[in-house]
Formats: structure tokens, sequence, C-alpha cells
């Protein structure tokens, strides 16, 4: 590779992560409006907490901070949160009697269900103009770009 094949090379890529870069911030404001959505009192990382109840189901409070990349205090912090404004309810573990699952209450689902749709409308709004051949093509290249390749 000559060196303007390097160059090239070297603004392609930085090229390429200023557009990732983007993406990522533009996806996390519109998860903030998101969790706004759901409720303008809680912290967007409560909304976190509640996405991830709803997409895996219950579970206990260590897999949530290992999950979220939260720690323990803050974790409970916003669990209590959570459970007072009545959208997480905890019962026990069947399996472990001093163990506690925690899971979104009737009332945390048909909000999360809600907010996402919100979520969903801005992003097929934003793809709604791309071919089924562009999409796949999307799909395909930011997979290569995931550590979870998939076939």
């Amino acid at each position: 590779m000559d060196i303007n094949n390097s160059d090239l090379r070297e603004k392609l890529e930085l090229a390429l992560g200023e557009q990732l870069n983007a993406l990522i911030s533009e996806a996390h404001a519109l998860n903030v409006r998101t969790a706004a959505t759901f409720d303008a009192t809680l912290q967007p990382a409560a909304f976190l907490i509640v996405r991830w109840l709803f997409s895996h189901g219950p579970t206990n409070a260590t897999t949530l901070a290992e999950s979220t990349a939260m720690d323990r205090s803050s974790i409970s912090r916003l669990i209590g949160q959570l459970k007072g404004l009545g959208y997480v309810k905890s019962d026990p573990h069947p399996k472990d009697r001093r163990g506690v699952l925690l899971s979104l209450t009737e009332l945390g689902h048909d909000k999360t269900i809600k907010s996402l749709k919100e979520k969903e409308s801005i992003f097929y709004e934003r793809i709604s103009s791309l071919t089924d051949s562009e999409l796949k093509e999307y799909i395909e290249m930011l997979k290569s770009l995931t550590i979870q390749q998939r076939p």
C-alpha cells in the first residue's frame, strides 16, 4: 500500500468513526427522550433498568447491575424509585428463599410499550425511504462491526 492509499484509508476510517459516533450520540439522545416519555421524573438510567426487565424478564439486582454496567448502590436506589412509582415489583425467588426477583408491574409493562412505540416511530420514519436491499446491506455491514456476528 503506497502513501496515498494509506492516507485515503486513514481518512475513510476517520470518516467512519465520525459517522458511528454521530449514530451513537443520536441513539443516546433518542433513549433519553424515550426515558422522559416513560416518566419525566426519573433519570434515564432508571429506564435502562425498565427496558432490561422488559426485554429479559424477571431477574435479581446483581444481574441487573452486571448487565447494565451500573454499581449495586445505583441499582438499589433506582429500583427503589421504580417500585415506589409502581413500575417494578419484587417477588420471592422460587429457588432461593433469601433471593428476590425483580420484574415489571402491569403499569410498568404498559408504559414501556407506549414509550418504545414512540421511539420506534422515529426510527421507522428514518429508514422508511430505504429499499429492502439497502436495509439488508446495512444489516450486514453493521453485523460485521459487532462482536456478535450472527448468520
